[in-house]
This record gives structure tokens, sequence and C-alpha cells, in this order.
């Protein structure tokens, strides 16, 4: 037996005896809404503040940190010097707030840029895999030992590299990728024991990082990538490598999450069991990364028939990469080191302290009053 309140039961007489009680239920609805007080004017601050917050993290670490900076500290700082000694010369310091503006507006992002910049010319200089933590590149040499063994007695036994043309060495690119990408997301779910089971589709994780790594895939810019604006190509919208990311990572999670029994970060891993846990996005963006380095110097070593090209190239390969990055890194340190050293130069326009220069006029000024009255 169902009880119900007084009023509810009066409401459904109501209903039921009404002719037309789809329209007595839009009405009910409408009036509420009606009836409901709006204080924004038809714009919610508390949304537009969260869509804002939404969109600078989609930006990534360097964008969400900067607009911190800029309004904790780069804007307050700024309009504080603007009003420094005001009360002293009744007029507004700009500069000092100049002044301010240089320093706390150049060091924030030179902390990103700059490193940045210098990552980008050692990738061009010794190749992407630069790109990619020394971690990951040990864990992908290792898996890819066995994709180019494999490879060796199948795909490529009867090739001789020494005499395929252009057109074919890259279509040989491509078979690598493919086999490698195959080959690291198996080894990812192994950990799960969820690869080779009918559990996982590792083939739609292949598919998916073709697709990032191919060249007629648009990029979306910074702003694009933040308002979550849609590229359009003749016209017509398409999806992003950075869209298409996002959705291998959230096939990730839900593979993740369906082949484990405890809670966690479902978009975390490790290549190898005894490598270090990363975020998918990121494993998947390294992984291309080092596939293109690879595969460009391991054609190339086999179509000029080096001695051994599979035995030592890919352990030599992951040497000479883990040290370029080490010294990569190192570089970024000193670079942005020897930058922060060359912002006080910068910033420093005026031969005194414009902060200070009311202050010690006035101290002057009292120093004079005090002389001539001893006179």
């Amino acid at each position: 037996m169902k009880v119900n309140s007084l009023q509810n039961a009066n409401i459904n007489n109501n209903i039921r005896n009404n002719k037309n009680a789809a329209q007595m239920r839009h009405n009910i609805v409408r009036n509420f809404n009606n009836s409901t007080p709006s204080f924004t004017g038809g714009i919610d601050p508390a949304s537009c503040m969260v869509d804002f917050w939404a969109a600078i993290a989609r930006g990534g670490l360097a964008a969400s940190f900067t607009v911190q900076d800029m309004f904790g500290t780069n804007f307050p700082r700024t309009f504080a010097a603007l009003d420094r000694n005001k009360d002293l010369t009744g007029r507004n310091n700009y500069k000092a707030a100049v002044e301010v503006a240089i320093r706390e507006f150049t060091t924030g992002p030179s902390m990103f840029v700059v490193p940045a910049l210098v990552l980008a010319a050692a990738s061009r200089f010794s190749g992407e895999a630069n790109k990619v933590p020394t971690d990951n590149i040990a864990s992908f040499s290792d898996v890819m030992k066995n994709t180019v063994s494999r490879l060796s007695e199948n795909e490529f036994k009867n090739i001789d590299f020494k005499t395929i043309d252009a057109s074919e060495a890259k279509n040989a690119c491509q078979i690598i990728k493919k086999a490698f990408y195959k080959d690291t997301f198996e080894n990812i779910f192994k950990q799960y024991n969820a690869a080779g089971n009918g559990k996982v589709n590792i083939d739609e994780y292949v598919d998916l990082m073709m697709q990032i790594e191919n060249p007629d895939i648009p990029k979306r810019n910074f702003f694009q990538s933040m308002f979550k604006k849609k590229v359009l190509v003749l016209g017509k919208e398409v999806d992003s490598k950075d869209e298409i990311l996002s959705r291998l990572c959230s096939k990730f999670a839900e593979d993740k999450k369906v082949n484990t029994a405890d809670w966690g970060n479902f978009l975390k891993t490790k290549v190898t069991d005894k490598g270090k846990e990363f975020h998918i996005g990121d494993i998947a963006t390294d992984m291309k990364n080092f596939t293109d380095d690879f595969v460009k110097n391991y054609v190339a070593a086999q179509r000029k028939g080096a001695a051994n090209v599979s035995g030592k190239f890919i352990e030599n390969f992951k040497d000479m990469r883990i040290g370029s990055r080490f010294i990569t890194n190192v570089l970024m340190v000193v670079a942005t080191g020897l930058f922060m050293s060359i912002i006080p130069k910068l910033y420093t326009r005026n031969k005194t302290n414009p902060e200070t220069d009311a202050i010690y006029a006035q101290v002057n000024q009292q120093r004079k009053g005090a002389v001539n009255e001893d006179k």
C-alpha cells in the first residue's frame, strides 16, 4: 500500500480531472520558472567563471599558471605601484607602474617560453625524441626491440631495404609505427590482464594514433583549444588532432576502469611494469614523437646497409636520445636562469627607484628645512 501526502493527492486529483493534463503541467512549470526571481539579467556569473577557468585548464599548465599569475600577482602589483606615494605627490606613479609591469609580465611567462624554445631547438637539431622524457625513451626502446624483431621475421623478411625507393621507405615507416603502437598498447593492457582476451580492442587505439599523426588532420591553435572551437576545412567542421587524442584518452579510461578492480586515476598508466606512470595523453604524444624520430633514422640506416642495424641500432638510439634529453634539460634550466638574470636590466628604466623617489625627496626637503632653521 502506497501512502501519498495530502498535497500530492490534491495535485493528482486536479490533473486527473482536467481535460488537458499536459497543458496543465506545462503551465505549472512555466509559472514556477516565471516566479523565480533573476538577479543576473540572463547571465549567470558563477557559470561564466566556471566556463572561463575550464577554458584556461584546457590550455594546459602554461596557460593556467600564466593566467593565475597575472590575476594573482601581475595586475595587483602593477596597480599597487601606480598608487605608490600618491599620498605624497598627489598623482599616479606611472614610472613605477611601468617598471613593475615589465618585471612581472616578463618573469612568469619566461619560465615556460624559454624552456619551450630550447626544447624546440634541440628537437629540431637532434630529433623529435628529445621531447620525450627519459623514462619513456627507455620503455619505448624496450618495446621497439620486440616490434622490429617480429617485423624482421615477417613483413620485412624478404625486403632488401637497399633497393627500395622513397615511397616504399615511407610505407615501411608506417608499418613500423602501426606495429609499435599495437605492441605498446598490448603491453600497457597486459598489466591489467586485459590484452588478448577480447575485452580491449587494441586496433581502435592504433587507428586513433594513426589519425593523430596524419598530416591531413588539422591542429587547433591555442585559443581554439581553450574555448573548444571546431576547426573548419572547406567550410565544414572536422575533428582536430587534440579532439582525437581526447577520444583516445576517454576510451582508455573506460577500458582501464572495466579491467581494474580498484579505484584510482584511470588516465594514468605505465608503458612497462618497471616504467614510470604517466598520463595516457602524454604517453600517446610521446609515442608519436619517439616513432617519428626512430623510424626515420632506422629505415635510413637500413637503406644504407649498416651492419647489424637491427641489433645495435635500437640500443644506440636509446642511449643517444636519453643523453641528448638530459643535456636538453640542463640547457633549459641554464637558459631560464640566464634570462632571469637579464630581466632586471629590462625593467630598470630609471637611474633612481621611482617607488622611493618621493620619499627621498620628502626627506631631503625636511633636511633642508632643518638646516635653514639652524641658521
